[in-house]
């Protein structure tokens, strides 16, 4: 193949890889062509118009290949793994550019509507709450800095809303793709709209953010959920014949059972080093950038804020499962 950026991932399936900026702040993200007579593409990767260009580029080639092949081709859908920006942004440019009808649930569709809705999902709505007139310069300085980053982040990353997708779908159904039925999988915990596409009869399994083959995924306040994501993770181990996983970011992964039970040990590795913590703190306590100093003692603030969240996450389960307490900015290993 010519371009760098598209690979055949399994026989009649690609990944084009929308090349990403900066490492974290813009990663490389993967959109996955199904061809055939009936097929449909996964995820829509960045709205910016380098993007766009790259996809489209690599989406011609991919015709041309069928072509060559005598193969018969038809894609007219995409299909949206969850709604994040990375995955959602180039939906509306893609549909105008290709005809592809947009397949969304009720959920994605709910959030990715317009960008009040995405932010209020984000809960970045905080600027409605009454502030007391002392705070109100500071307050009108830090919604200045708020709005100025969303900008950025929103032309860098090419965001597009969508008020009108094509089609809602169910979080758990099942969807005909060349004739053979992919089953479609509700897979909370990284996001709480976040849906998994399998084909049961051949093994292939489209984990969006779910599943990487080297990395761990984010995690992290509001939408996230490490009892949702663990579940997820117990579901997909205990899907048959599961023989590769694409996701979203980075390459293919073979090790399919090996990597899922993997990841599910990392989880609780985690948990068990946020509690350990805890424990030792004993009768002081620590506040969460305490903890997160403690777990992450050389590494640079950019590393240690990515890390929150996950963090944060945890405290929160085990206060819900009544081992810890916090008092103030303070997290107690609740003693028995």
């Amino acid at each position: 193949m010519k371009n760098k950026f598209l690979k055949e991932v399994y026989p009649g399936i690609f990944s084009i890889k929308e090349k990403g900026v900066i490492g974290i702040f813009k990663p490389p993200v993967n959109i996955y062509v199904i061809t055939g007579k009936n097929g449909l593409v996964f995820d829509a990767g960045y709205g910016d118009r380098g993007s766009v260009r790259r996809f489209s580029k690599a989406y011609k080639e991919i015709i041309g290949i069928c072509k060559e092949r005598g193969v018969e081709n038809n894609i007219d859908r995409i299909l949206l793994s969850h709604a994040h920006a990375d995955h959602f942004s180039g939906l509306k440019k893609l549909r105008s550019k290709w005809g592809f009808r947009i397949l969304v649930t009720g959920e994605m569709n709910r959030i990715i509507k317009s960008s009040r809705d995405y932010r209020d999902s984000y809960e970045m709505n905080n600027r409605r709450k009454k502030i007391p007139p002392a705070g109100v310069l500071f307050y009108l300085f830090k919604t200045f800095l708020q709005e100025l980053e969303f900008t950025v982040y929103a032309l860098s990353w090419g965001l597009s809303f969508v008020p009108d997708p094509d089609i809602i779908i169910e979080q758990d159904s099942k969807i005909d793709i060349n004739g053979r039925e992919w089953y479609l999988f509700n897979s909370p915990g990284h996001s709480s709209d976040h849906i998994i596409l399998y084909d049961k009869n051949n093994g292939i399994l489209f984990s969006g953010d779910n599943v990487m083959k080297s990395i761990n995924v984010w995690l992290g306040p509001p939408k996230s959920d490490l009892e949702q994501y663990e579940a997820s993770l117990i579901k997909m181990m205990n899907l048959n014949n599961l023989k590769i996983i694409l996701p979203a970011h980075g390459g293919p992964v073979t090790r399919t059972y090996e990597r899922l039970n993997e990841i599910i040990e990392w989880r609780k590795k985690r948990t068990d080093d946020v509690l350990s913590l805890l424990i030792k703190s004993k009768p002081d306590g620590f506040s969460l950038r305490e903890i997160i100093d403690r777990l992450y003692p050389s590494d640079n603030r950019f590393k240690k804020n990515f890390a929150e969240g996950w963090i944060e996450l945890t405290l929160q389960k085990l206060e819900r499962e009544k081992i810890i307490f916090h008092n103030g900015d303070k997290y107690f290993y609740q003693t028995r």
